[in-house]
This record gives C-alpha cells, structure tokens and sequence, in this order.
C-alpha cells in the first residue's frame, strides 16, 4: 500500500481546490485589491489555507476572480478536488500505482482496477497553480545528472519522484513516441524505483493496417497487466469506462465547434488545463469538467457574448504547437490587453474522426481505444508524417478564421523544431496568416519568463 506521506504533492492540490473554493465563494471579491490585496486577503482564510494560499500564483488569483472566468475556474477547482479524493482513494485501498503517458486513454486500466496517475501532469499541475511552479522537481533530477536540455514535463515528477512526495510507481506504461527524451526518463523511472515498464509500440501509419498494430500491442499491454495486477479485464467495467469517454469527447467536440463561433465565447486561460483533464478521458471527473466548460461556452455563445473587452476588436490565434502552463493568467492578459482569443494547440485538438468507441463487444472497444490513442494530440502528429499536423493546422487556421499562428517552440521537443517551418510556410501559403516563431518551455518558467511573453506578444501584435 503506498505510503501517505508519499502524496504531498496530491494532498497539496486537494488544498488548494479548496481554498480555490472558498475565495470563489467570498462575496463582493473580484480582484484580491478589493480587499487590500493577498495580505489581506490572507488574514481571512481559515489557517489551514495560509500556507497553500501563499504559494498559489497571485495573478492566477486575480484570473480566476474575473466573471467570464469564474464557471471554468469552478469547474477547474472541483476537478482538482474531486480527482484526488479519487486517487488518493485507490492508493488506499492498496491498488497499483500505474504511472502512464499522458495521450493513454485510462479505461484500461480502470477496468483492470490499478490506479492510474499520469506522469506529466504531476509536473504540469505544480506548474500551473504554483509561483514555485515544478522548478524544485526539475532542479532535483538534474542533479542527478540529468541534462538540462531535455523534456520538463518528465523532469519535474521524476524529481518529485526523488523527493519522496510523489507515490513510487509499481508499473510504469508508455508508448513509445512521440520522442526520446520522454522514453529516457521512463527507462529512468523503471529503472531507479525497480518498477516494470509495458511499452506500448505506435505504428507510423494511420491507416487499418496500423490500427491493427496499435489493437495487438493493446492486448500485449493488457496481457502484460493482468500479470501484473492479478485482474482479468472486467468487459463490463470496461464498457462502463467507455462510456464516459464517450461523453467526455462529445463534449469536446461541442466545444470544439462553438469556438469557430466570433466572437469566441470560450476563454482562453484554461486551455493548458484541458489538456491535463483530457488524461481523465474515461472518468466521471472528465464527464463533468468537459460538461461544465460546454455550459459555460454554450450559454455565452447563445448570448452572442465573446470574451475580449467591449469595443475592442477580436483577433483570433491558433497555437501550432503547445502552451505555457506556468502563466494561466497570461492568456486572460492576451483577451483584456490585446484583444487576442486563443482557439486551439497541439495539445488541445483532437480530430472529428477519432471517434467514439463502440461498446458492442471487447473487441469492438479495444479496436475504438486503439483509434484513439492513435489520434490523441501530440501523438497523432508527431509519429506519422509531417504532412498530418501540418495540414491539421493549416485546416485549423481556417476553421477557426484566426488572423495568426503562435508556435511557441518547447525547447525539448527537437521533433518540432525541425517542422516549426515548413508549418509556416504552409500555412502563409495556403491562407495568408502570418506567423510568430519563439523558443520557450512548456513548464518552466525561467526560460522564458512572463514578463518575456507579454514583451513577444505586444510587439508582435502591434505590429500585426
């Protein structure tokens, strides 16, 4: 059974859900200057919530207080909540820890009653609500040797994973793209904590014979957890799974197609917290926080509201790559300084087609669970030709009508920096958009800062 004091990581997060909560909940606060500023503020909350409070992003604060964001935010903090009661949960009652890579659909393991944590978002999360963000997790694993060059969306848990606040994994599953730098730091993880590692092959091809593939190496998975677990596959647990992920991408979907809508009714600040959430594809807390954000978006849209200031002009953007999770609030500043809506990313599209896994038989969901995790973001564009995100993106500058193309390059992610462009010359060529091209890193914020982003994004878009 894992250890309590191994999940301080978790039982912070629970915290600050909570205290997240409480502060939404304070009546007559929309901004923590209302009340004196986070001094003040803080002499409020009940003492349990200082310390945590402390440490939570003052301009996260201040984003989430704002109208337009407070039913995402609620959504947000519930999720957070209730995910790790969930968690924490099965760790209690002596299920295995089963860390796997974030474009992995869960109902498999579900099924198979393991508990699964993704590896990434215990970095991400950390990144997202915290001033410290993951950087004491990366510090540590470089430490050991680790290159500072490489990917921090693993390098923060495997640090965490060495600070003992992280439960030890006793099963580790991986596919084995998009990159080596993530395969490395899993061959690590299997390695350092003595924990078996099921790689899962992905084919090149997206086409029958490749899902073909992707169903045998399922079932080898499979195989290999029964082993592992002692379980068998519940077929009916499994299709009860299933059925959650069909909702939760139903809802995706929805939202997917409101976005197209101008003005945009959707905003922008929890776009690095879909894709986190996306990795409950299979869950109730999936179901209810995609469920939430439709309502919220739905019920602006019928109102004909966007979410850019009134009397300024929209300008749309599409990311042809991925987020900054460190700086939320940075995408609320892009809506009220700037007047730029954010649609979609890499790691926030998923296409029509992926399609909803048909519960008929064991067979006809495996093959569904195969389809999709063949076309999760990230995973569908970087395995395969170059030709697929390209023209992803080229299709979604249109759809979306945006009037530019952001591709803040990951400095890990060499894959990308190789495409970043032709993307460019592409999509120029075929809609005119024109493109802005920097290096950053997706969780850590010392490399490009905040301050650095607003810098980039203000001259580029006077400019524009």
């Amino acid at each position: 059974m894992t250890d309590r004091k191994d999940r301080t990581v978790f039982d912070s997060w629970k915290l600050t859900g909570e205290l997240a909560n409480f502060i939404l909940n304070q009546d007559g606060l929309t901004h923590l200057d209302d009340w004196g500023g986070k001094e003040m503020v803080r002499e409020i909350l009940p003492e349990d919530y200082q310390a945590n409070f402390d440490r939570v992003q003052t301009d996260l604060v201040n984003c989430i207080l704002k109208e337009k964001n407070r039913a995402s935010a609620h959504a947000f903090v519930d999720n957070i909540t209730a995910y790790t009661d969930w968690l924490n949960g099965m760790l209690d009652r002596g299920k295995l820890a089963c860390y796997h890579y974030f474009p992995i659909s869960v109902e498999i393991m579900l099924a198979l009653d393991v508990a699964p944590i993704c590896y990434e978002v215990a970095c991400g999360l950390n990144a997202a609500l915290y001033t410290e963000g993951s950087e004491e997790g990366i510090d540590r694993i470089e430490a050991e040797g680790y290159p500072d060059h490489l990917c921090s969306t693993q390098k923060g848990t495997a640090g965490y994973l060495l600070m003992g606040v992280l439960p030890k994994p006793d099963v580790l599953i991986k596919t084995a793209t998009p990159c080596d730098a993530s395969n490395r730091l899993y061959e690590w993880t299997s390695h350092k904590f003595k924990a078996p590692l099921l790689t899962v092959e992905t084919p090149y091809y997206r086409n029958d014979r490749g899902l073909k593939y992707m169903m045998r190496e399922l079932k080898l998975m499979i195989s290999q957890l029964e082993k592992l677990s002692g379980n068998t596959l519940d077929e009916d647990k499994l299709r009860e799974y299933c059925h959650f992920g069909n909702q939760t991408l139903d809802y995706f979907l929805k939202i997917q197609e409101l976005k197209k809508i101008i003005p945009c009714p959707d905003t922008g600040w929890h776009r690095p917290a879909d894709t986190i959430f996306m990795t409950q594809v299979g869950t109730p807390m999936g179901v209810d926080y995609f469920k939430r954000l439709y309502e919220d978006i739905k019920a602006r849209a019928e109102r004909g509201q966007g979410v850019i200031p009134e009397g300024v002009r929209e300008r749309r953007v599409v990311y042809g790559y991925t987020w900054e999770v460190y700086d939320l609030s940075f995408f609320d500043w892009l809506e009220d300084n700037l007047g730029v809506t954010y649609m979609a990313d890499t790691l926030t599209y998923l296409p029509p087609d992926v399609g909803f896994v048909d519960t008929t038989n064991m067979e006809t969901m495996l093959e569904g669970l195969a389809w999709r995790t063949l076309q999760m973001p990230m995973g569908r564009q970087v395995m395969g030709f170059s030709d697929i995100w390209i023209n992803d993106f080229a299709n979604l500058v249109q759809a979306y009508k945006a009037d530019a193309l952001i591709m803040g390059g990951h400095m890990a992610c060499k894959h990308f920096w190789a495409l970043n462009k032709l993307m460019s010359d592409k999509v120029k060529e075929e809609t005119g958009v024109p493109t802005l091209r920097f290096e950053m890193d997706m969780f850590d914020k010392r490399f490009t800062p905040p301050s650095e982003l607003r810098r980039i994004m203000t001259e580029f878009f006077n400019t524009l």
